[in-house]
């Protein structure tokens, strides 16, 4: 059987055809490559679908950034049929029999002694430009890992971020046999030269790139955005799900939330339309959500910007959260709202001066009459009421002047919060205004309303 139709039995998400293609270099190499696709292009569904195919190959640590942890996890439950996951947290390892388990770079030392006891047959990588320095304790505890592992798979887009010897410990997780000696591959292909006054060497340079490329070529497979472009739509969502920093004082303000809201109104009555006061308070909610997404969404910016050459467009709702980022990345961002004429002069940094990275905006000030096509890509922090304001937030770069095919949106939530319900009914107008814009019902008539009575159960 074909391994298009073999993934029909263990994906509930039908792969694009480069997805397959992926899935099936894993295959050729046995689960020991490297994913260097660009962004975007569904590396975490190529590796799911493969595990999927090898449901053997167990138990399989994912190793991942902290901000997408929780985001691996609702992969792995949307599109696979069968893969079961569990996320570990902290410093102290405790028993879990799950077959796959989810962890981040920044604990992995503390547990690795416990998962080689596990006997783990694979390791997945993500955003492995994570382990480019071998000194670094999670590259450490990566190779470790790697060592007794009979599958490797690292993903990244930009796998080598400013220098051909970062690339050396992911060649040396897949092909140890290969890729044995940083010294050899050091002065082959990183151009050394003696260090100040002699002491050591240098090897931040590069020599033999296509040699190295040919070499490296059999176990790597990239493909830019540009390559399958045919098979992109031209506009991706992509939601985060991200634990919040707040969490305690988040669920305290929940509980006097719910308390006053029975206490006024009762749970038999949650379904009536809201007041005023009731999304001032829910407003609260919102607030504390975001602030807890900050860590989490200043780790994926830097994350952004040291992997990529290009611009991003990061949207806030609240002032707080605006003059926060603002504040944050001053050195290299521009900023929406303001008097009309100063805008405008942001507006033209950001569309034309390289050094200026960031422009970060609020949605309701900054939805509209401006362009910044000079990125590609655009982040929520936070969520509005309506479709239409974040459609119209995005097409702020999907305008005329827009290089770029395709375009994503990013969307930050937290996690097992308000956000998610917000996500949900935002996405639940956005199909019903399809329909009727569309034709596809010829309805005469929206009305809207939101359901309390799912929301109180979320919160």
């Amino acid at each position: 059987m074909l391994i298009k139709e073999r993934l029909k039995e263990v994906l509930k998400t039908e792969p694009r055809e480069f997805q397959v293609k992926g899935i099936e270099f894993l295959e050729a190499t046995r689960g020991r490559a490297l994913l260097g696709d660009d962004m975007g292009l569904g590396k975490t569904l190529q590796v799911l679908g493969y595990l999927a195919l090898h449901p053997e190959i167990t138990p399989v640590i994912i190793v991942c950034p902290s901000n997408a942890k929780y985001e691996w996890l609702k992969q792995i439950e949307q599109h696979t049929k069968t893969l079961r996951a569990e996320v570990v947290n902290g410093r102290k390892p405790y028993p879990t029999s799950a077959p796959i388990i989810i962890i981040n770079y920044d604990i992995l030392t503390y547990w690795v002694d416990y998962l080689i006891t596990l006997t783990p047959a694979g390791i997945v990588m993500d955003e492995c430009h994570y382990v480019k320095n071998l000194r670094v304790a999670r590259t450490k505890s990566c190779k470790k890992l790697s060592a007794v592992c009979k599958v490797v798979i690292p993903l990244s887009g930009t796998p080598i971020v400013n220098r051909p010897s970062e690339f050396f410990p992911v060649l040396n997780m897949i092909q140890p046999q290969k890729f044995s000696s940083f010294w050899k591959y050091a002065f082959r292909y990183c151009a050394p030269k003696r260090a100040f006054r002699g002491q050591g060497w240098d090897f931040s340079g590069s020599a033999n790139t296509q040699e190295l490329h040919n070499k490296v070529a059999p176990i790597m497979l990239r493909r830019k955005k540009s390559e399958v472009l045919s098979e992109l739509p031209p506009k991706q969502r992509i939601p985060i799900s991200v634990e919040l920093s707040n969490r305690q004082e988040y669920e305290k303000a929940r509980d006097i939330f719910l308390a006053w809201y029975k206490e006024n109104y009762g749970v038999k009555k949650a379904a009536k339309a809201a007041k005023a006061e009731d999304f001032v308070r829910l407003g609260k909610l919102r607030q504390l959500v975001a602030k807890g997404k900050i860590k989490a969404v200043e780790t994926w910016i830097n994350d952004y910007l040291e992997s990529t050459d290009g611009k991003l467009v990061v949207f806030a709702y609240h002032r707080e959260i605006f003059d926060h980022f603002a504040t944050a990345y001053k050195d290299i961002c521009a900023c929406g709202g303001g008097a009309s004429e100063q805008r405008h002069q942001e507006i033209e940094r950001f569309q034309t001066d390289p050094k200026c990275r960031l422009f970060v905006g609020t949605i309701k000030a900054d939805n509209q009459a401006i362009t910044l096509t000079a990125a590609n890509a655009v982040l929520f922090i936070e969520q509005g009421w309506t479709p239409g304001e974040h459609d119209q937030a995005e097409d702020r770069i999907n305008r005329i002047g827009q290089k770029a095919d395709s375009i994503t949106a990013y969307y930050f939530l937290g996690k097992d919060s308000i956000d998610e319900y917000l996500w949900e009914l935002i996405e639940k107008k956005r199909e019903i205004i399809t329909k009727i814009l569309d034709g596809e019902e010829k309805w005469t008539k929206l009305k809207e309303k939101i359901n309390w009575q799912s929301l109180l159960a979320r919160l």
